[in-house]
């Protein structure tokens, strides 16, 4: 081997080396901001504030607003996080416009998704060993105050910074000190630990690798805000027009087969999202 390959080799493995420290110590840096921030709002709101009652009662009738109020903070901190780097946050999100098909295609898939997932939720073996998954869900959806609010926040503007703080921001800054499967993976993780549930992050974890993909695919952070706000409303409208009751009524065995069903159009779905990307923006 000559001394020019070697040279080269080891300013190779060194590159290498470096990339893989600044994406740990990115992942580690993004999850101890929004980690400390989530435990410092935390300590503010039913500590610091413990006496405030009109406040608690706010917080406690409408967890969404701890949940808005603790993303639009994140939101500004990655943004100033990448502005100190001389980089740009809107810009690395890309708010592309999306076409007919994508929208279509996007919102069937989120439908198939949310009726998968309600239906799996109260399946009565997870129900019985997993609770915790339709106790956050009803924590979060089946409030009785204020329901214009929670379908608002659910429609719009928890998925719009979300998307903004985990694939605008996390994703994209691990992405360009990795290879884009080591950051959708990272990403996933980030997003996951942030639930500060087990249970609740590991599904977290598998809804964002499904996120985040039409975001790849298109280029626009549109795909990822529709698929998560649409899966969202969903969700919350099958549990309060009835379908949530409804599956139960029919038992386990109807249940199977409908995730069963929900699941296959929802990967064919996403198998007909792939073939248009490969076929209009690939």
């Amino acid at each position: 081997m000559s001394m020019d390959t070697t040279i080269a080799s080891t300013r190779m493995e060194e590159k290498t080396q470096t990339a893989w420290g600044k994406v740990i110590g990115l992942t580690l840096g993004y999850l101890a901001v929004y980690v400390g921030l989530g435990y410092a709002l935390i300590f503010l709101l039913f500590d610091v504030l413990l006496d405030v009652k009109p406040l608690q009662e706010a917080f406690y009738n409408l967890p969404l607003l701890t949940a808005l109020l603790y993303f639009t903070l994140c939101v500004i901190l990655s943004d100033l996080f990448f502005r100190v780097r001389g980089k740009s946050l809107i810009r690395a999100c890309q708010f592309r416009k999306i076409d007919k098909t994508t929208i279509f295609l996007t919102v069937f898939v989120a439908v198939c998704m949310s009726i998968f997932t309600v239906t799996v939720v109260n399946f009565s073996s997870v129900k019985a060993t997993l609770p915790e998954l339709d106790n956050y869900m009803a924590w979060i959806m089946d409030k009785e105050a204020a329901p214009l609010f929670l379908l608002f926040s659910l429609a719009i503007i928890v998925p719009f910074v979300e998307e903004i703080v985990f694939r605008g921001a996390v994703y994209n800054d691990l992405k360009d000190y990795s290879n884009i499967t080591v950051a959708i993976l990272l990403q996933a993780f980030v997003y996951a630990v942030m639930q500060f549930e087990l249970i609740v992050g590991i599904y977290s974890f598998v809804s964002s690798v499904f996120y985040i993909m039409v975001y790849i695919w298109f280029r626009s952070l549109w795909a990822s805000i529709l698929i998560q706000a649409s899966s969202l409303v969903c969700v919350i409208s099958w549990r309060r027009f009835g379908l949530k009751d409804q599956l139960v009524t029919w038992g386990d065995d109807i249940m199977y087969l409908v995730a069963a069903l929900a699941f296959t159009l929802m990967i064919t779905g996403y198998f007909f999202l792939w073939k248009h990307y490969k076929r209009k923006y690939a």
